[in-house]
């Protein structure tokens, strides 16, 4: 087989916060890599969100969804937010009641009401969305967080929001044109969370730049990913797998759906592929 190149979402892909990177998923990658595969993480996550994961089992790494590049520990392509533009959208979610925070290369930046909110908010829910997870994980871990009144002028690759009503997210789209507006899907009748990433960033746009700088082919990816900020990866790269537990417009685009995450479906779906 041709060496490929996967791209492995993290959150509600590889794991969850509270099912862990497993080893049979280890296992699995170290196994691909030895079969002259190369193998990246693509993750909505900041750089210094991964450090947990990253390792020497992988060949590099996408982060902020396309704003942060890495391959063989060399950053090869990072991308900010111009510090009129991220106070013009603080500005904007501050007037629609818009809770968000700031997420740099090696820190992410939080308002108090934030803070509270993740603290004391949906403790009677069942279950959100991975990236409401992610939050919430981070929070509570308080990973290189800190408040925002912290804030100078720091690289800023995207902006993550809760909002508690699609009509204050329709108003802030109209006054913030030059983002994606990605949401996630909802399982909280409490909120809505996403994140806004400048129009011309994404993991699709990230990939076909790794590929490029590999000097290898589009038609040599594979991408698996569950949410929203997964979907131009998913429908650019050559073979795009959506979770069993993903975003069903993702799936809906995808070429393939694999088991879920608890399933350890990236594995199981790499060995159907003869990649392990």
């Amino acid at each position: 087989m041709d060496k490929k190149v996967v791209f492995l979402d993290i959150d509600g892909t590889l794991v969850t916060p509270n099912y862990p990177l497993s080893d049979f998923v280890k296992k699995g990658i170290k196994k691909a890599r030895e079969n002259g595969h190369l193998i990246f993480l693509c993750t909505g996550r900041n750089r210094v969100g991964i450090e947990s994961i990253m390792s020497d089992d992988f060949d590099g790494c996408i982060c902020s969804a396309g704003g942060y590049l890495e391959i063989k520990g060399e950053m090869i392509e990072t991308t900010y937010l111009d510090k009129e533009e991220v106070e013009q959208a603080r500005k904007v979610f501050e007037q629609n009641h818009i809770l968000y925070n700031l997420e740099s290369t090696y820190m992410t930046f939080a308002s108090e009401e934030l803070r509270h909110y993740f603290a004391h908010a949906l403790l009677g829910d069942e279950g959100t969305n991975s990236e409401f997870e992610r939050l919430k994980e981070q929070q509570k871990k308080e990973y290189h967080m800190i408040d925002i009144s912290k804030y100078q002028d720091q690289g800023i690759h995207k902006l993550c929001f809760i909002a508690f009503n699609r009509e204050d997210i329709e108003k802030t789209k109209i006054l913030l044109p030059n983002y994606h507006f990605i949401v996630h899907e909802m399982f909280s009748q409490h909120s809505i969370n996403g994140e806004i990433i400048k129009k011309g960033i994404d993991k699709g746009l990230a990939i076909k730049k790794v590929v490029e700088t590999l000097h290898m082919k589009m038609e040599d990816t594979i991408a698996f990913g569950d949410s929203m900020n997964d979907y131009q990866m998913i429908r650019d790269a050559a073979c795009g797998v959506a979770m069993g537990n993903a975003d069903e417009k993702l799936k809906a685009i995808a070429d393939r759906v694999c088991e879920t995450v608890w399933e350890d479906g990236v594995i199981r779906e790499l060995k159907r592929m003869h990649i392990i």
